[in-house]
């Protein structure tokens, strides 16, 4: 009697480790893995060993829980039928039962979570060991589970970017990265998704100076500005023919030479596609060594500007300068509230703010573009436009362009 107790206990405990360690395993992370393995600790590339062995790291693990679990039952069972006869096995299935869940499953399970990596590392080796005893076993198993699936189709889902900054978003609830931290992280993934045009400063916004304009004249209109590189046109052909940088106006005024001309100073500009993307653009400014590049439209024309700032403010938000003027949030919450929302806000600016995500198209790559598609033609002052995602009032428009709107949004 004594022996048949002390084999139960033992039979529990047993339950119990792999229970542990099995929820060890799969509640490690994928830095917790590679933190343990970088130790160059004998147990950690164990543990990295394991993981990345799922169908043998499982299989062990749940074959031996039923062989222990079965074990226990079989051994309660004939204790209790030698004891009070067969009439009590179904109050002593019930007890067993209620044992192994807080004993052998609960309990274990949730002290694994809490020491994952100490578990992790201290049963690596004996489930290894185990699965090699058990292998003719685990390899019949895993052939019929690998019928069974294929019969069944599908394929393993891979970690998309969604799941990433769903993960992200998860860590930001629960105070692990704060929310500046998260936008930063979030606007990073985007950057193989955003196309410059969303980020540009449209034509009609662009300073530039005519190629025959002199050192001097150009020194008096850049210094009202406050801009260190300036678009040079073609007054015949109104194309952007070149950049100039105030630091060459300065030199060559410093020299005497200011009646020179623009032309004659100016750099040949980088021109590119507005559906490029941003992070193709970061590389290429880094490369040659620019700051600014000309964007084109489809027709051959000028679409906009954007510079290595534009780029470095789609990571990090907003940035101005001394004699820069504050503009106006890109969204803002009003006391009733409703929103107000600057036309050249991207789309991945409005999800991550307000929760949902306007379809892009072409050319939407911002809310003035996304409502422009949505309507088929440029909305005037005032105008009520009724979507899916909530009601818009256009508060203001400038140069044929939405300026700001107010948006009510739907309930989600």
């Amino acid at each position: 009697m004594v022996f048949e107790i002390t084999l139960f206990i033992i039979l529990i405990i047993l339950s119990a480790i792999f229970s542990a360690t099995e929820t060890a395993f799969t509640s490690l992370s994928i830095v917790q893995i590679q933190e343990l393995a970088s130790d160059h600790n004998k147990k950690g590339e164990m543990v990295k060993f394991l993981s990345k062995r799922p169908d043998i790291l499982l299989t062990t693990i749940l074959i031996v829980n039923n062989l222990v679990n079965i074990a226990a039952s079989s051994l309660v069972a004939n204790m209790t039928i030698r004891i009070f006869g067969s009439q009590a096995l179904a109050v002593s299935t019930g007890i067993l039962t209620l044992i192994v869940l807080i004993f052998a499953e609960v309990t274990p399970k949730q002290i694994a979570i809490v020491h994952n990596e100490a578990i992790a590392l201290y049963m690596a080796y004996p489930v290894r060991w185990v699965s090699w005893i058990l292998l003719p076993i685990i390899k019949l198993i895993g052939v019929i589970s690998s019928l069974i699936t294929h019969l069944v189709g599908g394929e393993k889902k891979k970690l998309s970017l969604d799941g990433i900054l769903y993960m992200v978003s998860i860590a930001e609830r629960q105070g692990v990265v704060e929310t500046y931290e998260t936008r930063m992280i979030k606007n990073v993934f985007r950057f193989n998704d955003t196309q410059v045009q969303a980020i540009m400063t449209h034509r009609t916004e662009v300073f530039s100076l005519e190629k025959n304009t002199s050192i001097d004249d150009a020194l008096v209109a850049i210094s009202e500005k406050g801009f260190s590189r300036v678009p040079v046109y073609n007054n015949d052909t109104e194309e952007i023919v070149g950049i100039v940088l105030v630091k060459s106006l300065l030199t060559n005024f410093q020299q005497g030479n200011k009646e020179k001309k623009l032309k004659d100073i100016m750099l040949k500009p980088l021109y590119i596609s507005g559906t490029r993307k941003v992070n193709e653009l970061f590389y290429t400014l880094k490369n040659e060594k620019l700051n600014i590049a000309i964007i084109m439209d489809e027709y051959g024309g000028l679409a906009g500007i954007v510079t290595m700032e534009d780029i470095t403010e789609e990571l990090f938000g907003e940035l101005y300068d001394e004699h820069e003027k504050h503009e106006k949030d890109k969204i803002t919450l009003l006391r009733d509230g409703r929103y107000r929302l600057m036309g050249e806000t991207t789309i991945h600016q409005i999800e991550d703010r307000l929760g949902f995500e306007l379809p892009t198209g072409k050319y939407a790559q911002t809310l003035a573009g996304y409502l422009v598609e949505y309507l088929g033609s440029i909305p005037v002052k005032n105008q009520y436009i009724e979507t899916p995602f909530g009601d818009f009032i256009v508060e203001s428009v400038k140069r044929n362009r939405i300026n700001s709107v107010i948006l009510k949004a739907h309930e989600l």
